[in-house]
């Protein structure tokens, strides 16, 4: 039996995780969070599919991961760490990019990081507080 490898780190939870995790979709769990009397927009679907797919590519690079093991052997007989390491932490990031450029309407008003919105507040209010 193998179990399926998690992709948030034990030391960031501070929980031992163990067995299979529950099923997640991130697509439903994006769409669900739309208000009622709400719908997409074309790109905001497109978006949508892309992070589907891109869940389903990461499903199969943990399940490969699993089975081969994070180490590796190199051509020359080196013991490395598994390539499927690097592209599960590119896949990450990339399906992060994907679901922040999701807007939900009460997100639409929101400034873009707090660093923008800290620099904004220095500029208009510049011996205030931020």
């Amino acid at each position: 039996m193998s179990a399926k490898l998690h992709a948030v780190p034990e030391a960031v939870t501070d929980i031992a995780v163990t067995g299979d995790p529950p099923e997640f979709d991130p697509r439903q769990t994006i769409e669900d969070a739309l208000p009622e009397g709400m719908e997409w927009d074309e790109r905001e679907l497109v978006l949508l599919g892309i992070l589907g797919r891109q869940a389903q590519h990461v499903e199969k690079l943990e399940a490969e991961l699993a089975d081969r093991g994070y180490v590796d052997t190199g051509s020359k007989g080196q013991v490395r760490i598994s390539p499927f390491v690097s592209e599960l932490r590119l896949q990450y990031a990339a399906m992060a990019r994907v679901a922040e450029a999701i807007r939900l309407p009460d997100e639409a008003e929101k400034p873009k990081s707090v660093r923008h919105q800290r620099a904004a507040n220095r500029r208009w209010n510049p011996g205030g507080v931020s």
